[in-house]
């Protein structure tokens, strides 16, 4: 989240959370300055509530949006009054106050866009809890068992990957409309393996990969990997899995 304050990042969290309820092109589906402040606990400053909220985030957002090529997200934010943003947000991306329609498209696009990489830890949705997560169940003596864990580092994982699985691209989605992945330990955590909790150690695999993986059934290939900027993968814990916990041909 680079160049986005702490104050932006946390508008952006908010907006990102009211998306679900936003029809593009129904002023009456965004939310005004003043219900930002109310729903954020924010002070007023600044005398008037547009001016506040542009000193509470709002301008850093806009330009990190802008200067990254993001989605105009800011625009949700409404003069209730007018039922338009203020001007500064149309003048910022050098549009006319009365282009509605590019105003109504960058809300569509901001629906549509996958702003989890751009969030804090702390505003990523945690993974759910299996059904069947605490109910007991025989174990057969093996290398491996499963363990779904859902630390920091696996989400950021995920959240890079826009939770696409790195083997074959499969997204889980879930009945609420939320993304579902796993994060796979190459080297797994604990005895007898001591694999470090890094991720250089993690892959973002869907559910049917990471069985296949914890059970030695696949074996990995550097080259299978879908890979994206801020995440490599350690081929020491690559070799570690083909060697220690793969069972198929060699």
């Amino acid at each position: 989240m680079s160049d986005l304050d702490e104050e932006g990042q946390r508008l952006l969290s908010f907006l990102v959370k009211h998306l679900k309820n936003v029809e593009p092109g129904d002023h009456h589906t965004y939310v005004g300055y003043r219900a930002v402040h109310k729903e954020l606990g924010l002070s007023l400053r600044g005398g008037t509530w547009g001016r506040s909220l542009k000193l509470h985030g709002l301008s850093s957002l806009a330009d990190w949006t802008e200067a990254e090529g993001k989605p105009a997200i800011t625009g949700i934010i409404i003069d209730t009054g007018t039922g338009t943003p203020g001007p500064g947000y149309f003048g910022l991306f050098g549009k006319a106050e009365d282009d509605t329609a590019w105003w109504t498209d960058q809300i569509r696009l901001s629906k549509e866009y996958d702003w989890t990489p751009h969030l804090p830890l702390s505003a990523i949705p945690q993974a759910p809890t299996a059904s069947d997560i605490d109910a007991p169940a025989e174990r057969e003596e093996i290398t491996t068992y499963r363990i779904i864990r859902d630390t920091n580092l696996s989400r950021r994982v995920k959240a890079l990957h826009h939770y696409k699985c790195q083997l074959c691209g499969y997204t889980m989605v879930l009945p609420d409309s939320s993304n579902y992945a796993e994060a796979h330990h190459i080297r797994p955590l604990g005895k007898p393996h001591n694999g470090p909790d890094v991720m250089e150690n993690i892959l973002c695999l869907c559910p049917n990969h990471h069985a296949e993986l914890d059970y030695g059934v696949y074996r990995i290939e550097s080259t299978d990997l879908a890979m994206v900027t801020g995440h490599t993968i350690g081929d020491d814990h690559i070799r570690y899995h083909n060697e220690s916990i793969y069972r198929g041909k060699p």
